[in-house]
């Protein structure tokens, strides 16, 4: 039996956070990884540059009000402030998004994995914890490599998202079994999957667009970006922003569909990458017939799109009156008939309820010494750089909070 002050379960983003801010408190901290190495998700994420956090307005969805406290407790500058006692140095790009300077995410993990080794934080990987349960002195987490006992436990075991980069569920469990709430976890930030025909023809196919979700004809949710049209469906950070409204419509029996305006790729309208408002989906189309009416003055009919879209969108709208081209281009219709799976997704939606933790500790309500961050609950954001930014946050809180609770007095130093 290996005793601490605190355990920390999962190797993360919020897991090694965590375990360096308990360490700090001068606890003697173990963090259990079921992976062969920690920090895999985050030499993932950004396309491999790790976009650590983002300097705009807060994009949260699940528990917004958990959420909003964290981030209230420790905004992103605080944040930026305890990588730079690391060493990382960071810059801000478009959009408030914050990258590692040198543009790899493995300078994220090295910074984190170096304080780790010099704060004497113990890391046992290939770990997973297939038993917590509570005793008279706090926590035993049942692993392959021992059992571990502590006062206090931070769940930071991170969501179902990415694949083998995630878990299959199972950690939920562990906090379910001690009396709290899981809600149902779904893919968020992935691909929409709509009906074939809608995408024939188009797959490889980048272009700057303006999407817009309707239920019916009413617009619910809109994104502008790059859209990326695939055998199954369209991706794009622009698309993916919209999979979790997608997905909740799907659920609940409705038949989204999904709006393609490509008048920033034509310049007729700003090339913006971000939510934007939604709007009526055709509210562009006599821009779009009015550039055409234009062209036409000194062009066939046949040669209306080139040089102007590209071969394989020109393919598929050739043939179509002029009113009708003008309408595809405005509001490209796509049916959305579902989302990308857990494997292709960024985050998970759902997890463990946040309601049942204190939002200035994380600790548990209904579990004293529990403690959660990051994935594990119920809080997913945006892309952009939001869902590291909250499994960091969370995990320094909850880190911090579990050393304060557990006291070397306890007899596990």
């Amino acid at each position: 039996m290996i005793r601490n002050d605190v355990l920390i379960i999962g190797g993360g983003a919020a897991g090694l956070t965590a375990a360096l801010s308990a360490s700090k408190q001068g606890a003697p901290v173990t963090v259990l990884e079921a992976a062969p190495r920690v920090g895999r998700k985050i030499l993932a994420s950004g396309n491999g540059r790790c976009n650590l956090a983002n300097l705009g307005a807060m994009r949260y969805n699940g528990d917004k009000a958990l959420a909003e406290a964290v981030m209230e407790a420790l905004p992103p500058a605080r944040v930026l402030a305890f990588f730079a006692s690391l060493g990382l140095v960071t810059v801000e790009e478009t959009g408030g998004r914050v990258y590692p300077a040198c543009g790899q995410a493995a300078a994220v993990l090295d910074v984190l994995r170096l304080a780790l080794a010099r704060q004497g934080v113990k890391v046992v990987c290939e770990a997973p914890v297939t038993k917590l349960e509570r005793t008279k002195a706090g926590f035993r987490a049942v692993t392959p490599q021992g059992a571990f006992e502590a006062p206090a436990v931070v769940a930071a075991f991170g969501g179902m998202a990415g694949g083998k980069l995630g878990h299959d569920g199972g950690p939920y469990q562990l906090l379910t079994k001690l009396g709290h709430t899981l809600v149902p976890s779904r893919p968020a930030l992935t691909a929409l999957v709509t009906e074939k025909k809608a995408v024939r023809g188009l797959s490889g196919l980048r272009l700057p667009a303006k999407l817009t979700l309707c239920d019916g004809m009413k617009p619910v949710e809109a994104s502008s970006g790059e859209a990326l049209f695939t055998d199954y469906g369209v991706s794009g950070v622009c698309a993916m922003q919209l999979s979790r409204t997608a997905g909740e419509m799907l659920n609940a029996g409705k038949r989204p569909v999904l709006y393609l305006d490509f008048s920033p790729m034509l310049e007729l309208t700003p090339r913006i990458y971000d939510r934007i408002q939604a709007k009526d989906p055709f509210e562009n189309v006599p821009l779009l017939l009015a550039c055409l009416k234009e062209r036409q003055h000194s062009l066939p009919q046949e040669a209306l799109l080139t040089g102007l879209a590209p071969r394989l969108l020109a393919e598929r709208l050739k043939g179509l009156a002029l009113p009708e081209l003008a309408k595809s281009l405005a509001a490209f219709p796509a049916p959305v008939i579902g989302v990308r799976g857990m494997e292709n997704a960024q985050v998970t939606a759902g997890g463990i309820r946040g309601g049942e933790f204190d939002p200035k500790t994380l600790q548990s309500r209904r579990c004293p010494g529990l403690f959660a961050a990051g994935e594990a609950l119920d809080v997913d954001g945006d892309c952009g750089g939001y869902n590291l930014q909250f499994a960091f946050a969370s995990g320094l809180i909850a880190g911090e909070n579990a050393a304060k609770a557990s006291p070397h007095q306890s007899g596990f130093a």
